[in-house]
């Protein structure tokens, strides 16, 4: 049986895998026995996801190898209709535009479908629109934020960003790789204030360009903020209706 796991590299078994390689029934004592040992031996770690354990593969040993992804992994096994997507510095990372893990990842899901106690306990969860977090690209089987992407993120959720006060954010690295015209697409699906910001943002990191192409979509002038609202006023942008309270790239 880890064998099998191993040779189809996986990295999340269900309770119903482990019943299937084994041949028994879902409910069956020998299955329970067997799940008890496999995690008493270090070669299955129990996830928060209900019935999901972590497949800790021999090639390592039995070590947990700390992928931040597998809570993600055996969500979207239990429930492949579940929309979520990781969001933020936590993107930025696994996509290779910085070198620092965060601390905790965030994920954005759907508000409408429903909660999950298993991505409360492992990750920050922000609920929005589908829209916003469709079309995302998947990387290692779970949809992570690629380039444009990670500029909607901190216009939208600016605390999944890390700090954006630093001029040499990991951002900055983002918008050089950049192409304009997928910037301006998301920013369609992510309504006039995040539209707004967005540009805003990337002028703040010189990428005019791009900034330029998303500010195209805007047919009304915005009224928004980036910041909380009773911070005082760090720059102003008349044309975008933009308030910068946070000081986007200036320290």
């Amino acid at each position: 049986m880890i064998a099998d796991f191993e040779v189809f590299g996986r990295d999340v078994v269900s309770v119903a895998d482990v019943a299937t390689a084994l041949g028994v029934a879902t409910d069956s004592r020998r299955l329970k026995n067997a799940i008890h040992e496999l995690v008493k031996l270090g070669w299955l770690s129990p996830l928060s996801t209900r019935g999901a354990y972590e497949f800790l593969p021999a090639r390592g040993g039995p070590h947990p190898r700390g992928d931040p992804l597998v809570e993600a992994r055996a969500v979207r096994a239990r429930r492949p209709d579940f929309s979520l997507a990781v969001i933020g510095s936590g993107a930025s990372f696994l996509r290779g535009f910085s070198e620092r893990a965060p601390s905790r990842y965030a994920v954005a899901v759907d508000k409408r479908q429903g909660g999950s106690v298993a991505l409360m306990v492992a990750y920050d969860v922000v609920k929005t629109t589908a829209k916003r977090i469709s079309d995302i690209p998947d990387l290692h089987d779970v949809p992570v934020s690629d380039a444009a992407h990670l500029l909607a993120d901190a216009a939208l959720w600016p605390r999944t960003s890390g700090d954006l006060r630093d001029a040499d954010h990991w951002l900055r690295r983002v918008l050089q790789t950049m192409d304009p015209a997928a910037a301006a697409a998301i920013a369609l699906r992510a309504g006039t204030a995040a539209t707004a910001r967005m540009a805003y943002i990337a002028a703040r990191f010189d990428s005019p360009i791009v900034a330029a192409a998303i500010a195209e979509m805007l047919t009304d002038r915005a009224r928004t903020c980036i910041g909380a609202a009773g911070d005082p006023i760090v720059a102003r942008d008349q044309a975008l209706g933009v308030d910068d309270r946070l000081g986007i790239a200036t320290r």
